[in-house]
C-alpha cells in the first residue's frame, strides 16, 4: 500500500467520523424522511471488514428495490516468515555433485523466505432487495486493482548467489547432456522459486486485475428507522488462474501435476469474502 493510498484512507476515515458527529443531532428531524424511496435521495458511509481487506464505501438506492455500494477495500499485514527448502540438496548426479557452485549451494540447507501480503482494490457492486421488508440481498459487480496477491522475497538480500551459480550450472547440464531436471532454488509446494543474477528471489502470486464479483447479504445498507445498520455480505471475487512469475515475468511451472499445490491454484479460481459493513446514514 503506497503513502498516497494510506493517506486517501486515512482522510476518508476522519470525513466519516466528521458527518457522524456533524449529523448526529439532526436525526430525530430527518428519521421521518428514512422509509421514502427515490432515485439518490438517501446515502450512507461505512466502515467494512471481511476477507478481501478493510476499507470504507458509500452507498446510494437507484431504485426501491436496488442500491449501488462503491468503496475501498485492502490488506496490508507486514511480512510472513518461513524457511524454504533448497532443492540443491537433491541433486545427486556426480557430474553435477562435482561442480564447485553445486558444492557451495548443497551446504545451505534451508533459506529464510517472507510472505508480503499487499491487496488492494476500488469496488463497484449493485444490490437487489427483492423483498422489501426482509434484509436478503443479492450483489454483483467489479473489483479492480491489484494484481499481486502476495510478493515472495528472501530476507537476507542480494546474499543467493550460490543459488543462481547452482542454477545456471544445472541449466548446461540438462542442455549438454538432453535431461530435464528441475531448476535449483527453493521449494515452495510444487514450485521452485529460482534466485535471479543479483541473488534474490522475487516472485509473485499474479491474479487478473479485475475481478468480477457475486455474492450474497443480509442486513441493511441503509437503515430505514435508524442512522446505524449492520449488513454481512459472503460472495466470490473471481480472479483467473493464480501465476507465479518472476520479477522478470517469467512464469514458473509447477514440478508438480495435478496434485498438491497447483491443484489447489487449479481449482482457486475465485476468492471467498466474508465481509462485514457498519454503516451511517447521513440523509
Amino acid at each position: 500500500m503506497t503513502k498516497d493510498m494510506k493517506h486517501y484512507i486515512d482522510k476518508l476515515i476522519i470525513l466519516l467520523a466528521v458527518m457522524f458527529a456533524a449529523t448526529g443531532s439532526k436525526a430525530q428531524n430527518v428519521d421521518k424522511l428514512h422509509a421514502q424511496d427515490g432515485l439518490f435521495n438517501h446515502l450512507s458511509v461505512g466502515l467494512n471488514t471481511g476477507f478481501a481487506g478493510s476499507g470504507v464505501d458509500v452507498v446510494m438506492p437507484v431504485h426501491k428495490l436496488v442500491t449501488v455500494r462503491a468503496g475501498i477495500a485492502g490488506w496490508n499485514i507486514g511480512d510472513i516468515k518461513f524457511n524454504a527448502i533448497n532443492t540443491a540438496a537433491e541433486i545427486n548426479q556426480m557430474q553435477m555433485v562435482e561442480d564447485d557452485a553445486v558444492k557451495r549451494s548443497q551446504m545451505v540447507d534451508k533459506v529464510e523466505l517472507a510472505i508480503k501480503p499487499n491487496f488492494w482494490n476500488f469496488y463497484v457492486l449493485g444490490e437487489i432487495h427483492p423483498f422489501r421488508n426482509q434484509p436478503f440481498y443479492f450483489s454483483a459487480g467489479l473489483f479492480i486493482g491489484s494484481q499481486n496477491f502476495v510478493h515472495f522475497q528472501n530476507t537476507n538480500e542480494n546474499a543467493l548467489g550460490f543459488l543462481y551459480d547452482a542454477n545456471q550450472k544445472l541449466q548446461d547440464y540438462n542442455n549438454v547432456f538432453r535431461t530435464n531436471y528441475p531448476p535449483i532454488g527453493l521449494k515452495f509446494g510444487d514450485y521452485v522459486f529460482t534466485a535471479d543474477e543479483d541473488g534474490n528471489i522475487d516472485v509473485r502470486m499474479k491474479t487478473n486485475a479485475v475481478k468480477p464479483y457475486l455474492g450474497i447479504g443480509l442486513g441493511q445498507h441503509l437503515a430505514k428507522t435508524h442512522r446505524v445498520s449492520l449488513a454481512v455480505d459472503l460472495g466470490l471475487l473471481f480472479w483467473g488462474t493464480p501465476k507465479f512469475l518472476l520479477d522478470s515475468g517469467t512464469e514458473i511451472e509447477s514440478t508438480g501435476k495435478s496434485s498438491g499445490l497447483l491443484g489447489t491454484l487449479s481449482w482457486l479460481k475465485a476468492w471467498p469474502n466474508l465481509q462485514i459493513r457498519v454503516a451511517y446514514k447521513i440523509f
